[in-house]
């Protein structure tokens, strides 16, 4: 074997490409592909955290610099991870750093900080004002420096928001400050406790408590209790809490030698504390007995497969899984399930633990960094096999993978916004291809591309046409809300038909939950006067008004400001506040049902920890008769006494200028439906609309996803839309609009100018301004790339992008591009 002397380092940066560096000879043996290390990054040689992806026998360059050093002793990442990293960056035109950083626990990164701190500099005050007339940025360096001292670059950007690298290489030139590297350490690290046991036999001990007893009650207590214990040991801080002491206490007991600390490492588990009573099998019926064998028979082959097990609401999913695991377990392999929504991960992971116990652990954005930190060690060492998680979860890496399901597969939430802009879905399925694992995606709407796919036979197809248990459907009545009004002249948010159904399951002490997908009292507010419309100020959208603190908030940018009491553009009165908002259903609901115990779900309610956790035990205890909420609580959820949903308007999403927006709005409406009569009695669901004849709200009325996928995909096929082809999104941003239109369209001509050389099937849309044109001070511009062959998309786009305009290249508009976008808003 050739002794490996030169090593290709990839570093968790939006940097293209690999790095080759020199392997100090004491580090050649001990190198592995997938191991982090050390090693001087960029033109002031910053200590940076790479990791190593392949050693080449041969470079071309001359001279190379040394790794400083390797930071583990066995792969961070394994080949097949690596594999699947790569191919995540180049499918969804990121960086293989990027999504390297993506797949590593928040935290445990060494990081190394540039320090800026100011130099003396003779005449200051005069070099400041000059600085202050010619450079203003510098000059606000400077002073905060000056009055500061030394900081990070990250630190000073807060202070200093705008065009801080140029000012600050300039003033480095002039020598004014001197710019240095510091390496930080890891954020979170292992937890060390002690396990408390005897030092003494037991005849010593009971001696010793005698001579403790009086003036030394709690050491005497804590022999006590070791002594009943036997041999088992106990962690000093669970000891100390026991005996409501310190362990300090404990300790003074080591210094006399009469226990011994033996020290351990504790794991931070989110889920300690939690009881979790056994779970056994449940019988299946046919459907699902027929679904579960085909799954199984996968899993034994140890070939990868993809499986849409489409199943209507309450039709058995989960307990599938479950027995597939169960099964998978037994042939020593280990499970993914990725949940859409946080707020679904303590159901689920209840299902999960109360079946498989200690072998299942939660992988989400809610836990803190050391929580996340542990059990990604959990599953690295193989102690969990199990993992429930948001999207994130797909890089968990988990032992000897057999398969991955994907619950409520049509979610728009599986795709990341920022870069990378993967969909956990396609890289599930990526994934598995790799491992020769069975993938399963589980839905009662799928996606149209998922169902489209298992109509082509590309996935195997699986139905659950039944609830369990011969359970009914929900009735689903729509109601016009025209015709509410017209003729019945109700003004109310609430139809004479949702008013009488809640009294009516408030009689009957069931439970009700109220769907509205808008957050807030009321979307926007308009003085009657002069038409004055209140607006952030630095994004192209409306304000929405939050009734607690008074306040206009921009769900955006999170911009605030009070509600003002006179119009500021024509100092008129005549404010109105329209739309409706969950805080205003609220409201409402406290109005007319003033007996009603009632909670509200959604992002301003769940900001805290364990917010969603309390909401829905509180609402599974029955603590709760009516909630309200947005799209979190419109699937997945299964509480057996919800007799009625209602839907306060189905055509918030309908009314969206997005190719997707019937879509959205057929399995929004479909799956909040299916939270009505889950258990023995039946359920009634009361849809609200302004458009009761659009059929996506007719096919949800009737709970008939092929009725709805037969007329969309007519629709997608005329337009070519996906599945019939694959879209790129090249968002263009700047806060100079003239800059950000200019690159815009000189990026668009450079486009179409390689596109009617190479690739005369693709076909480019725009430049346009994006739907919402300002977002955060940025103006937006969008181009569309479509083609059936997304290798022609890639292609293009990298001869295009080797040609960039100047103002990208210069920095004074930054660009992304998103790959199968879910939206083009």
């Amino acid at each position: 074997m050739q002794e490996k002397k030169y090593a290709n380092i990839v570093f968790p940066i939006p940097v293209e490409g690999e790095f080759s560096y020199l392997l100090p000879e004491q580090f050649r043996s001990k190198a592995q592909i997938g191991m982090r290390v050390l090693a001087p990054f960029g033109k002031r040689d910053n200590e940076t955290e790479g990791v190593i992806v392949g050693f080449p026998e041969n470079t071309e360059y001359q001279e190379l610099k040394e790794i400083t050093d390797i930071l583990d002793d066995e792969p961070f990442f394994s080949d097949d991870m690596l594999k699947l990293t790569k191919w995540v960056a180049e499918y969804y035109f990121s960086t293989w750093g990027e999504v390297l950083k993506t797949a590593t626990p928040v935290g445990i990164n060494i990081i190394s900080k540039r320090i800026v701190k100011i130099n003396d500099i003779k005449d200051r005050d005069k070099v400041l004002s000059d600085l202050s007339k010619s450079a203003p940025v510098q000059a606000q360096i400077l002073t905060t420096l000056a009055w500061e001292g030394e900081m990070s670059i990250q630190k000073l950007k807060t202070r200093v928001p705008r065009f801080v690298y140029s000012a600050l290489s300039a003033l480095e030139k002039k020598g004014f400050i001197s710019i240095s590297s510091q390496l930080s350490k890891p954020i979170v690290k292992p937890v060390i406790d002690y396990l408390v046991h005897l030092a003494k036999p037991e005849s010593e001990i009971i001696s010793e408590i005698e001579k403790l007893k009086g003036r030394y009650a709690k050491q005497s207590e804590i022999l006590e209790i070791l002594v009943s214990r036997g041999e088992e040991k106990i962690l000093i801080t669970n000891l100390a809490k026991l005996v409501g002491t310190t362990t300090a206490t404990i300790r003074n007991l080591a210094k006399k030698g009469l226990i011994s600390l033996e020290e351990t490492e504790v794991f931070r588990d989110p889920l300690e504390g939690e009881i979790f009573p056994d779970s056994k099998n449940l019988n299946l019926n046919a459907d699902q007995a027929s679904a579960l064998s085909e799954i199984i028979k996968a899993i034994e082959k140890g070939v990868h497969e993809t499986f849409l097990l489409y199943g209507v609401t309450a039709s058995g999913k989960t307990e599938v899984y479950m027995q597939a695991i169960g099964k998978l377990l037994d042939m020593g392999k280990g499970a993914i399930v990725l949940v859409p929504e946080i707020s679904l991960t303590p159901q689920t992971v209840f299902r999960f633990a109360s079946r498989f116990g200690k072998r299942v652990t939660v992988l989400h954005s809610k836990l803190t960094p050391g929580e996340r930190y542990d059990q990604w060690r959990r599953i690295k060492s193989g102690d969990a096999d199990i993992v429930v998680g948001a999207r994130s979860a797909i890089f968990a890496p988990v032992k000897n993978l057999g398969l991955i399901v994907i619950d409520e597969e049509h979610e728009t939430s599986y795709k990341q916004e920022e870069s990378p802009r993967y969909h956990a879905r396609d890289v599930a399925i990526k994934r598995a291809e790799l491992v020769n694992a069975v993938v399963v995606l589980g839905s009662a709407t799928p996606s149209l591309e998922s169902f489209y796919k298992a109509n082509r036979k590309e996935y195997r197809l699986l139905t659950l046409p039944q609830r369990v248990d011969n359970a009914k459907m929900p009735i689903v009545e729509v109601v016009d809300m025209r015709t509410e009004l017209m003729q019945k002249k109700n003004r109310s948010i609430f139809s004479k038909s949702l008013q009488s159904a809640i009294e009516d399951r408030l009689a009957r002490e069931e439970q009700i939950i109220l769907f509205l997908n808008r957050r807030g009292f009321s979307t926007f507010i308009l003085c009657r006067e002069c038409g004055y419309v209140a607006k952030c100020r630095n994004c192209d959208i409306s304000l929405t008004y939050h009734s607690r603190g008074e306040m206009m908030v921009c769900h955006h940018c999170n911009f605030r400001q009070p509600v003002p009491s006179l119009c500021p553009n024509c100092k008129g009165n005549y404010i109105k506040y329209f739309g409706v908002g969950t805080q205003r259903v609220e409201e409402e609901v406290r109005k007319l049902f003033p007996e009603a115990s009632i909670d509200r779900m959604d992002v301003d309610t769940t900001t805290s920890k364990g917010a969603y956790k309390r909401i829905l035990s509180a609402f599974k205890e029955r603590e709760i008769d009516i909630l309200i909420g947005t799209q979190m609580i419109a699937k997945g959820l299964d509480f057996p006494n919800v007799t009625l949903v209602g839907v306060i308007s189905a055509d918030t999403a309908l009314n969206l200028p997005d190719f997707r927006s019937g879509e959205r709005t057929f399995n929004l409406l479909t799956q909040v439906a299916g939270r009505s009569g889950r258990g023995q009695i039946s359920g009634e669901v009361v849809i609200q609309t302004y458009n009761p004849q659009h059929f996506s709200i007719l096919s949800a009325q009737d709970q008939d996803y092929r009725s709805f996928y037969r007329q969309e995909i007519v629709n997608r096929e005329m337009l070519l839309y996906p599945p019939f082809t694959h879209f790129a999104r090249i968002i263009l941003r700047g806060l100079s609009e003239e800059a950000t239109i200019k690159a815009s369209e000189t990026l668009g001509e450079i486009l179409r100018s390689y596109q009617e050389a190479n690739y005369p099937e693709l076909e480019i849309l725009g430049p346009a301004p994006a739907v919402l044109a300002r977002i955060k001070k940025y103006y937006r511009w969008n181009i569309l790339l479509k083609s059936t062959d997304p290798s022609e998309i890639r292609g293009l786009i990298k001869m295009a992008f080797a040609k960039l305009p100047s103002q990208i290249t210069k920095g004074e508009v930054a660009y992304a591009i998103d790959m199968d976008p879910i939206s083009v808003l």
